[in-house]
């Protein structure tokens, strides 16, 4: 009967002094957002009172008609296609009213441009003018790695009981920028040397003209959160 008393007496000793229960995690969030990754939704998962865990996709879905847009003739068109989807995946940390959040951005394809001439159109490349008859197309896209590094501010919510709403603002940074071209048409003309030479001099041109840009990718977003507690999520 002592070792039972003793027993009872050591093992809460042991696990130390009686206090209240632990808190129940915190809520977890759902959202939707709108931006420049497209219309996405993503999951926030909070890790500690001021860092939380987020992931989500952003769908595109869609290409863009540039034709008749940056001085552009009128017997052409110009098509611009974007990645279809891209998933980010980071962690956000609460700073008073505002967020930071560091992550990695991936997506589904690469962007690109096409022009295709019309009847009658033309085209210089390099130091040559090309007409619609030996050049058809004309493909330019922009190449990086599978995974870009990214940077967020965020203002308003991270966690919250109920809806709310926020917005971001931040920048990917891709390595392995590449810009390349490929032109369809006359076989004998796209494949000859003097014209692989006059494509080198175009894809150095545009390289100079976008300078940084291509290896800055701007994020901007709006949207809500709904918070589900941890017996509903």
């Amino acid at each position: 009967m002592k070792r039972r008393l003793l027993l009872f007496a050591v093992v809460p000793s042991l696990l130390g002094p009686a206090g209240p229960a632990r808190a129940m995690p915190q809520d977890k969030a759902v959202g939707a957002r709108v931006g420049t990754l497209g219309f996405g939704a993503d999951v926030v998962v909070p890790v500690h009172d001021h860092v939380a865990v987020r992931g989500g996709v952003g769908l595109l879905g869609f290409d863009m008609d540039l034709t008749g847009r940056f001085g552009l003739d009128d017997n052409r068109t110009a098509t611009l296609t974007l990645p279809k989807a891209f998933y980010t995946l980071g962690a956000e940390v609460r700073l008073g009213s505002l967020r930071v959040e560091a992550g990695i951005l991936l997506k589904s394809g690469e962007p690109s441009y096409l022009v295709a001439l019309g009847r009658g159109a033309h085209i210089e490349i390099g130091d040559t003018l090309y007409h619609q008859t030996d050049v058809n197309t004309l493909t330019t896209t922009l190449s990086s790695g599978a995974a870009s590094p990214y940077v967020l501010l965020g203002f308003g919510w991270m966690v919250s009981s109920a809806f709310s709403f926020g917005a971001d603002i931040g920048v990917a940074m891709p390595a392995g920028v590449e810009l390349t071209m490929a032109a369809t048409g006359n076989e004998a003309v796209v494949e000859s040397a003097s014209f692989r030479d006059d494509l080198a001099l175009k894809v150095n041109d545009s390289n100079d003209q976008a300078g940084g840009f291509v290896r800055f990718w701007p994020i901007v977003s709006i949207g809500v959160r709904y918070g589900l507690s941890p017996g509903r999520g």
